[in-house]
């Protein structure tokens, strides 16, 4: 199905959402239903719960960003669309956050980069990047007071974290269900694991083909199955400096 563009106002001097928000939202539909409820942690500008909101068409979404201007554009970003215009955006950290009603499905990308990594001087894209401020093990066993028996988690991580993933989630009561590995070459290795996992799912995995987002090293020649995933992503980034956004608007939040 054809959609119209989503525009996305976004912090230049914070973390952007990149191609791995774009192929995370696109596996995910695989996972929608109508009438859901869906949970989008670390937000960022609501890319990714706007994405599958607009994708399903008729669900509750709700999202949690930590970084108070980020947490501005993603409400102002929900109330420009047609489809998410009542989206809930709470301003909080994942930890603090609690529900009276569990979610059908929860989505999120996570910071996967490792703690020992030389860290940004900018702090809103380290809080979005670095591992030390949404530890694995507490990020699961917080998800699972947050979703239904039944419910969906969809993320994505850095491939070659993947033993490390499996491991946290089996620890935390989840099994993997569905996973994808993304390939920037098809001679070089994995740079990607999508994945979905469900609470105590007794099933066997899953193993999706691989996914190549380009035929050659030029970052122009994009695989058809990229060009798809650009194609019905059809996303328009407004990049605007955090200075921009006063005091008055974040009363807002």
């Amino acid at each position: 199905m054809a959609h119209k563009l989503l525009n996305l106002y976004q912090l230049s001097d914070g973390y952007c959402y990149n191609t791995d928000s774009l192929l995370l939202a696109f596996f995910a539909r695989e996972f929608l239903k109508p009438r859901m409820r869906l949970l989008d942690i670390g937000a960022g500008c609501g890319i990714l719960g706007l994405l599958c909101a607009r994708e399903v068409g008729d669900c509750t979404l709700e999202m949690v960003e930590l970084e108070q201007k980020a947490c501005f554009l993603a409400r102002k970003n929900a109330q420009n669309t047609d489809f998410a215009k009542n989206a809930l955006v709470h301003n909080c950290n994942i930890f603090d956050f609690t529900t009276p009603t569990l979610f059908d499905f929860v989505i999120s990308n996570p910071p996967f980069y490792n703690i020992g990594i030389l860290k940004s001087p900018n702090e809103r894209k380290n809080l979005a990047r670095v591992q030390d401020s949404m530890p694995l093990d507490l990020f699961f066993k917080h998800i699972k007071r947050l979703l239904k028996p039944r419910g969906n988690l969809v993320l994505c991580y850095d491939a070659r974290e993947s033993g490390r993933l499996f491991y946290e989630l089996f620890k935390a009561g989840f099994c993997a269900q569905n996973a994808r590995f993304v390939y920037p070459l098809a001679n070089r290795n994995a740079s990607l694991l999508l994945l979905q996992a469900k609470i105590d799912y007794k099933g066997a995995l899953n193993l999706l083909p691989p996914l190549f987002t380009h035929n050659s090293p030029n970052q122009q020649d994009n695989t058809s199955e990229l060009k798809a995933v650009y194609e019905w992503a059809k996303t328009k980034s407004i990049k605007i400096e955090s200075s921009a956004i006063g005091l008055d608007d974040l009363k807002q939040i």
